[in-house]
């Protein structure tokens, strides 16, 4: 089925939490209709389904991890199977007797809240068609849930500024990270939520990223819309940073980071994000999660959909 090694992929992962690396941070996500625990019904030599899902990652925070992956065109769910992996390694996914097993997620991402700190998780995803058809399984990825450093969670700090103004068509934020702490921080733990109005329809496609020190290409932009608009906030913008984009250095800062989100039209008031100075300021409109839990800001108390 797959021209790759699942014992090496694993055991390469696992490797990186061994050393005390960590994936990527993990935010709240779609919950799915139903897990339960099962026999292992894993079937890794349908070689005639679609194809798997791709691009699947396991971000691991406290007590929880989340999975994304890139969205297969077509298909109206996917399921999610979990293996407990023993001692930092396993031969196979296919050599765990039981798997988690949860069905109905209709976005491609998956948040697992039912983990323990400390422990190895395995994690394969496949897609579920309209008429029924099931694709093959993904890579298996894994995850390590890790309690959060508080040191480090009260040091993070989010400012922002507007110096080229903001339309009812175009939002031109510049945001700064700071680590007042006296720890490094890998940036790859870090989500930073933008709020603001006219992001129906949208993604991230209608998101550019201008200056940014680390590199633009290192800035993942993912556009989630509310369930329950708030004022000046109908949608998001969440900025992922990958491995790449390195840390930030105790009592350093990522420098001014800018992005345009081209949008259909915006409310008159101002976005919730917004900061109309023109000078860097503290702002507690955007939100920074760490590694999973919210450490800066308040968001407008609205549901995902």
């Amino acid at each position: 089925m797959f021209n790759y090694s699942k014992k090496a992929s694993i055991l390469v992962a696992a490797s990186i939490f061994a050393a005390g690396g960590s994936l990527v941070a993990a935010p709240s996500a779609h919950a799915a209709i139903e897990s339960n625990v099962v026999a292992n019904d894993i079937a890794w030599t349908n070689t005639s389904a679609p194809a798997a899902p791709s691009n699947v990652q396991a971000r691991a925070g406290s007590k929880q991890v989340v999975l994304t992956w890139a969205p297969v065109q077509g298909a109206a769910s996917y399921d999610v199977r979990r293996y407990d992996v023993v001692n930092n390694t396993y031969d196979s996914v296919a050599a765990n007797t039981y798997t988690v097993h949860t069905t109905g997620v209709t976005e491609a991402v998956y948040a697992d809240t039912s983990v323990m700190n400390g422990k190895v998780y395995g994690y394969v995803v496949n897609a579920v068609y309209g008429d029924g058809q099931i694709s093959q399984m993904s890579m298996p990825v894994v995850a390590a849930p890790m309690a959060q450093s508080g040191s480090v969670a009260q040091s993070l700090i989010v400012q922002s500024s507007s110096p080229s103004g903001s339309t009812s068509g175009a939002i031109r934020p510049m945001i700064n990270i700071m680590n007042t702490g006296s720890e490094d921080v890998n940036l790859s733990d870090i989500r930073v939520r933008y709020y603001f109005t006219g992001g129906k329809g949208l993604t991230a496609k209608n998101v550019s990223m201008g200056n940014v020190g680390f590199g633009a290409n290192n800035v993942e932009p993912y556009i989630v819309n509310m369930e329950q608009p708030q004022t000046g906030a109908d949608s998001y913008l969440e900025l992922r940073f990958n491995a790449e984009a390195g840390i930030i250095p105790a009592g350093g800062e990522t420098n001014d980071m800018s992005f345009t989100i081209q949008r259909s039209g915006g409310s008159a008031a101002p976005d919730y994000s917004s900061n109309s100075s023109t000078t860097m300021s503290d702002n507690n409109h955007i939100v920074l999660y760490y590694q999973g839990a919210p450490v800066w800001g308040q968001d407008p108390g609205v549901t995902e959909e």
